[in-house]
């Protein structure tokens, strides 16, 4: 499985493994608890010495019955053999200040909302102490917090994870997976460079989700990804797990998890009607991924923001809130036509100029202003 940066470089393998994977493995199609698992190949995979003996003893005494079962046998030595099938490219995609500061964004989906899936740092198995536990990369769910096998820091250029080591989310370390996808669509590999903007384009759909407040996030944390390669897509491998590090490989401490039981009802409110905006601004195009696409994007924006302005302006708020409300009511209107033109830009440089103006109109200080008093975080 692998993560996410811009451009992607080659892999990097990672100290010990053997036969690096192509530039980004990732994860598997609808198995695993969101992604990356390849079931019955999971032995070959987190122990792939014994998964070669076991699949050549298989296909020596295979049956009648195992048609099914060669085909599995074969795949168990390939994998055993090359040991690859569970190796993970990581390319991190910087989070970065501008994009605290214009907003953030993210999907409220079932996957991420708090009290889904696993409580954070997943379940501990019996014995399991400080250390952590060993867990392969396809094993990695959702709440789950982790430690790399070669560390976050050497991620910079692409590197390769055959496992993790789970690790309680109370204490420090380096990972926090928040959300796992599918890869849909594609029939045959369909590339690092598309599988890379997939990831880049999910995962920032799935912060809000998982957070509730992407503006909680601190300035030095980044999306990482890992992705499906092109030998783990052959054996079915279509998951993306999204989770969050420190940027230069630091340690986090506690989770990153969203409580909507910690928020009163005007925060909830706020957040429920700001985040559609929060979503559209996290799933920005990459520049790779072409003016069409990013124009697209900024239709999605230009929706998103007269949306969010006219909630803002039929909804009731606390007194004190109330002109500042106005006020960024009125700015994301301000707005709205540098996003419509960014949609309708004749070249990368217009667009690049419309996409500026936009942010700069949304009326960010106002924002910053209605969060303080009722109690948000305001970024950093």
């Amino acid at each position: 499985m692998p993560a996410a940066p811009p451009p992607m470089p080659g892999p990097v393998p990672v100290a010990g493994a053997l036969a690096p994977v192509p530039p980004a493995p990732a994860p598997p199609p609808e198995l695993r608890y969101s992604g990356l698992a390849v079931g019955s190949l999971i032995a070959a995979v987190v122990f792939f010495p014994a998964g070669l003996v076991l699949g050549i003893l298989a296909l020596a005494g295979l049956d009648r019955r195992a048609e099914r079962g060669k085909g599995l046998a074969v795949a168990a030595v390939a994998i055993a053999s090359t040991a690859i099938l569970t190796l993970a490219v990581v390319i991190p995609a910087v989070v970065t200040s501008e994009d605290h500061d214009a907003g953030r964004g993210g999907d409220a989906s079932a996957h991420a909302q708090p009290g889904d899936v696993r409580a954070p740092g997943g379940e501990q198995e019996d014995g399991q102490g400080r250390e952590g536990t060993d867990l392969s990369v396809f094993d990695i769910a959702v709440g789950d917090c982790f430690d790399s096998g070669a560390g976050l820091g050497t991620f910079d250029e692409g590197a390769e994870e055959l496992t993790v080591t789970r690790l309680p989310c109370e204490g420090p370390h380096e990972a926090e997976a928040f959300a796992a996808v599918q890869v849909e669509g594609h029939g045959a590999f369909p590339g690092d460079d598309e599988l890379f903007a997939v990831a880049n384009r999910e995962c920032g759909a799935h912060v809000q989700g998982y957070v509730l407040d992407s503006w909680a996030l601190p300035l030095d944390v980044q999306l990482y990804y890992y992705y499906p390669g092109a030998a783990t897509w052959q054996l079915g491998d279509r998951e993306i797990v999204c989770f969050f590090g420190q940027s230069g490989g630091g340690a986090l401490t506690g989770t990153l998890r969203g409580d909507a039981a910690a928020m009163d009802a005007d925060q909830l409110r706020y957040l429920e009607v700001t985040t559609p905006l929060e979503v559209a601004i996290w799933g920005e195009p990459l520049p790779e991924e072409g003016l069409d696409a990013r124009r697209e994007w900024a239709g999605r924006m230009a929706d998103s923001v007269g949306q969010e302005a006219g909630t803002l302006t039929a909804e009731s708020w606390p007194r004190e809130i109330e002109p500042l409300v106005a006020e960024l009511a009125e700015a994301r209107l301000t707005s709205l036509a540098h996003w419509n033109d960014a949609a309708g830009a004749g070249d990368e440089s217009a667009f690049a100029r419309h996409v500026e103006a936009g942010y700069d109109a949304m009326g960010i200080d106002s924002e910053i202003e209605i969060r303080g008093i009722l109690g948000l975080p305001v970024g950093g």
